[in-house]
């Protein structure tokens, strides 16, 4: 009976260590503190449009921001190709939602815009050039 006692509390510590663990995860609280500087660096201080308008819907930054662990590299993805230096196929003007889809969670800015000349430059659909190099940047 005492033995049966020392498993069952075993087992019961054991589940609410895990479920600490789990919800206080240090690796999803650092990422969530990447994002923050990430839409820190770009509301307010980059242009999401020509007109250069620098008051971003909250989600549209979120968006660019999820999941990186470089606050500044998609800021400065998607600065980079607003700017007009980078050819989807038919032009350098870009909706920012492509701009927002490609440059979402990017570690490294250059890579990311690299990536993607070089698939739309290879013949590869700037849509799938776009999904390409999301993948190639983790």
């Amino acid at each position: 009976m005492k033995t049966s006692n020392i498993i069952y509390r075993f087992i019961r510590v054991s589940i609410a260590i895990g479920s600490i663990a789990l919800f206080f995860n240090p690796l999803t609280v650092q990422a969530s503190d990447h994002e923050s500087e990430c839409f820190n660096s770009v509301q307010g201080k980059i242009p999401w449009n020509d007109d250069k308008n620098m008051n971003w819907e909250p989600e549209n930054v979120k968006q660019l921001c999820a999941g990186t662990t470089k606050p500044a590299e998609p800021g400065a993805c998607f600065l980079s190709v607003l700017d007009g230096r980078v050819n989807w196929g038919k032009g350098i003007t870009w909706d920012w939602q492509n701009i927002i889809n490609l440059c979402a969670g990017s570690n490294n800015a250059k890579n990311t815009v690299g990536c993607f000349e070089q698939a739309v430059g290879k013949g590869l659909d700037w849509r799938d050039a776009i999904l390409f190099c999301q993948r190639a940047d983790k």
